[in-house]
C-alpha cells in the first residue's frame, strides 16, 4: 500500500528537490498534495489524511512548529518531518517539542530525507533493529524523536 506524503515549503525550488527525491520511489512513496505555506497544507491534510507531512520550519501564515501541532492534535497517526536550513540545536528542540518525528536539515536533505522516511515506515510497520547510521554533515544535521 502506498505511504501517501504532504510536501510543505514556501519555497518552491525545495517542493522540487523534495519531489525528485522522492521520485524514484513513486510505486511506494505517493505525494498526494503540496503547499507554500502552514494554513495551505492544513486544508490538504485535513482533505488528504496523509500518513507523513514534510514542512519546513519558518513560512508565512502558519509556521512548521504551529501545523506540526494541529496536525497531532487533529491526525495524531500523521508523522511528520520537520525541515530547516537553521541547524542549531534550539531548532532541534522546537521540532521535537512540537510532536515532529523527525528534524532534518536542509543542509543535507538529499542524503538525510530518504533515510528518515525508510525509518519512519519502518517504525509504523512495527520493525524492529536501530536506527540509521547518523547522517554526516554535523551532530545537528538530522534527530529522530522518540
Amino acid at each position: 500500500m502506498p505511504f501517501t506524503i504532504v510536501v510543505v515549503d514556501d519555497s518552491a525550488d525545495y517542493r522540487d528537490i523534495i519531489r525528485n527525491l522522492l521520485a524514484p520511489e513513486s510505486d511506494t512513496l505517493i505525494i498526494v498534495g503540496e503547499a507554500a505555506d502552514g494554513e495551505e497544507a492544513l486544508s490538504l491534510v485535513r482533505l488528504h489524511r496523509p500518513d507523513l507531512v514534510i514542512t519546513d520550519l519558518i513560512m508565512p501564515r502558519l509556521n512548521g512548529i504551529e501545523l506540526t501541532r494541529h496536525i497531532r492534535q487533529e491526525l495524531p497517526q500523521t508523522r511528520i518531518i520537520l525541515m530547516s536550513s537553521y541547524t542549531e540545536d534550539a531548532y532541534r528542540l522546537m521540532a521535537s517539542d512540537s510532536g515532529a518525528d523527525v528534524f532534518v536539515s536542509k543542509r543535507v536533505i538529499h542524503d538525510a530525507l530518504l533515510p528518515a522516511i525508510r525509518d519512519l515506515i519502518r517504525r509504523i510497520s512495527g520493525g524492529s533493529g536501530p536506527l540509521p547510521p547518523p547522517i554526516t554533515g554535523g551532530s545537528s544535521a538530522s534527530a529522530v524523536f522518540p
